[in-house]
């Protein structure tokens, strides 16, 4: 079978493995000049600064797989980034408060969070814990009964201090969300079990970052003769008959048996002209958050810095959501800062020189240490589209969709069908390859 999959992201370069591994000819097709999506590496200033993702989990086993297949997962090449990601919340400007874990209950039992608020969320907690133990950790549909209320809005009902300090600003930090950006259903799914957060161990790679993967598989499709790998294609429009599918870039028509459709829910749509209207009305109503990273190298030892500090929108900080700083040993220090979807929308317009003079300004205004600073070199990541929001309905209209079933010569696989972990979206790839090969 000739497979042309549309995308070479985590998920359709995970595809396309897949169906070379089962012996399908494959058609690789990526509209930008390198292969990763949102899982890339650029190498600034010396270092490796990754463009999107910064690390795995330990808990997606598909993801470690993948990375022993192509000679990656050796104890020289990782690094444990569990320590890494402890995060500070600065609250009220002044204090920065250690979190610790990445789940609710260690929240809950946080000492900043008010005794009577903690109580009433304990309280409110057997629900959600209810239909966690239901869920199945591959397939986010399963905790469609929580999907009627926002999370930031039912969780507010009990610990307005719980919704400011941990769960606004830890959602803003991972995924740009602002609080109207997800359910409960999702929160609750993606918080437990064996595929979440609350694994707690989380890698990456000493060299090139979590781009890595996506480099090294972008380096093995183009080596194997049975992939066509194409970067810089852009593809115009997918047609899918019954005989087969028609994929046209500018000036030219492929020909395939099967396509898989690995670019963004929100692009699916304008792709494929052709597609149902129930299918239609689903991708037409899916939506990402932005989340750019700007990067600096600053003229200053770290000193009293804290690694990390994740930046409230109840205190002010609306666009900016996080901040991190590694002193680099010779007198510089390498920080980046990540914005949250409200401020990529805020300032869709404006230049690439204004968004580093913003982004600084939110920078001295969390840190008011850094004033007078002088920033070596910047340079900022534009993820307008980073991550997919799911918000209240999002869960609903997405077990109508799957409930669809196949779509025959057609595959979708991207992060809008599970979570935005790169080892959720990259599962898709590989459910997408088998789906198109099990018939």
């Amino acid at each position: 079978m000739r497979v042309i999959v549309v995308g070479a992201g985590i998920a359709g370069l995970g595809a396309a493995y897949r169906l070379r591994e089962e012996g399908h000819e494959v058609v690789l097709l990526e509209k930008a000049a390198e292969p990763g999506g949102r899982c890339r590496s650029v190498q600034w200033q010396g270092l490796w600064a990754v463009t999107g993702a910064f690390a795995f989990l330990g808990s997606e086993t598909n993801l470690v797989e993948q990375a022993q297949k192509l000679g990656l997962y050796t104890p020289d090449q990782l690094s444990d980034l569990t320590a890494a990601h402890r995060w500070n919340v600065l609250v009220k400007r002044t204090e920065a408060l250690d979190f610790g874990a990445f789940d609710m209950v260690a929240a809950a039992r946080h000492p900043y969070i008010p005794l009577g608020e903690k109580a009433r969320l304990l309280a409110a907690l057997p629900r959600m814990a209810r239909q966690m133990l239901k869920s199945d950790p591959r397939d986010i549909t399963s905790a469609l009964a929580l999907d009627d209320v926002n999370a930031c809005e039912y969780f507010r009902r009990y610990s307005p201090t719980f919704v400011d300090y941990f769960l606004e600003p830890c959602m803003g930090m991972f995924c740009g969300y602002g609080e109207d950006d997800y359910s409960l259903a999702w929160a609750a799914w993606s918080s437990v079990g064996r595929l979440s957060w609350s694994d707690g161990t989380m890698w990456s790679f000493k060299e090139r970052g979590a781009g890595r993967i996506t480099w090294a598989l972008g380096q093995h499709l183009a080596a194997d003769p049975g992939t066509d790998y194409r970067l810089g294609q852009a593809v115009e429009r997918v047609e899918a008959g019954a005989d087969g599918v028609r994929v046209h870039l500018a000036g030219e028509s492929l020909d395939g048996d099967a396509v898989v459709m690995a670019v963004p829910g929100n692009q699916v749509a304008a792709l494929m002209p052709g597609l149902d209207a129930a299918r239609r009305s689903f991708f037409e109503q899916i939506d990402y958050a932005g989340h750019h990273i700007v990067y600096y190298m600053l003229d200053r030892p770290k000193g009293e810095l804290l690694d990390t500090y994740v930046l409230p929108a109840a205190d002010g900080f609306r666009r900016t959501g996080n901040l991190r700083f590694t002193d680099l040993g010779n007198g510089r220090t390498f920080a980046h800062s990540q914005w949250k979807d409200w401020g990529c929308r805020q300032h869709a317009g404006a230049s690439t020189e204004e968004l580093l003079a913003i982004a600084w300004a939110d920078v001295v205004d969390a840190v008011p240490a850094l004033q007078g600073t002088r920033v070596i070199d910047s340079f900022i990541s534009l993820q307008p589209h980073a991550i997919c929001k799911r918000p209240k309905g999002y869960v609903t209209r997405l077990k109508r969709f799957r409930d669809l079933g196949p779509l025959a010569r057609v595959a979708f696989c991207g992060d809008y069908l599970s979570n935005s972990t790169v080892g959720q979206a990259h599962w898709t790839g590989l459910e997408a390859a088998r789906e198109l090969t099990a018939g």
